[in-house]
């Protein structure tokens, strides 16, 4: 993966750029771009060595491929923001069920899951954020993403003192916290910087999942 890390980089920040001028075409492409990127480095960590892992890792990260492409859509077509959604939504089934299997269920887990609902509700609650166009599917979602941080940051006490076990625990941390921030930007502040600070984290997430998975196999 350090092989890819400065291509990546460069292209996100070409992903920012156009996001940041308001370019859809341009930037819908590189934000499919870089999410295909992890996929096939997936696919092709899968070709070398097979592992239910990176297979499963895979499927969920070309979900969230889809996903990204719809989720561009989040204030022009309530519609595509859901199947977006819902694309997302399996995507976390797949990073739950390849985090189970690298690491048995730990105590840690429900005390992490209780705290990322208790900080999701909060924050909508405050916010006073109208869901009720993407519900109940965003509602499913967050559950969902809560259970993917929560299993990560398990699945990093589980396997402490690894490589794998940190990428994967701050991967699912930054993925559920750029949920959080894209909550707040589209219901709450509308600021750019808010939508860039929400990218950085997802991204940045998912590279340190994709990372995670192919380390732990390895």
């Amino acid at each position: 993966m350090q092989f890819i890390l400065i291509p990546f980089a460069l292209c996100f920040l070409l992903y920012i750029r156009q996001e940041n001028r308001y370019r859809f075409r341009a930037a819908t492409a590189l934000k499919i771009t870089l999410t295909l990127t992890l996929t096939v480095c997936l696919t092709v960590a899968l070709a070398r060595k097979f592992s239910p892992v990176l297979l499963t890792a895979a499927v969920g990260m070309l979900l969230c491929a889809g996903g990204d492409f719809y989720l561009q859509y989040i204030r022009r077509d309530p519609r595509k923001f859901t199947k977006g959604i819902v694309l997302f939504s399996l995507g976390q089934i797949c990073n739950i069920a390849a985090l189970l299997r690298l690491a048995p269920l730990h105590w840690s887990a429900g005390a992490a899951m209780a705290g990322f609902m208790a900080l999701a509700v909060a924050l909508k609650c405050i916010g006073r954020w109208n869901t009720a166009a993407n519900d109940p599917w965003l509602t499913i979602y967050t559950v969902l993403v809560a259970a993917t941080a929560a299993k990560s940051l398990s699945t990093a006490a589980v396997l402490a003192g690894t490589d794998c076990g940190l990428l994967l625990g701050a991967g699912g941390v930054l993925f559920f916290l750029s949920d959080m921030v894209l909550g707040i930007w589209n219901y709450q502040k509308t600021h750019i910087l808010l939508a860039d600070l929400n990218w950085l984290l997802y991204f940045t997430g998912q590279f340190m999942l994709c990372a995670g998975y192919i380390a732990a196999v390895q």
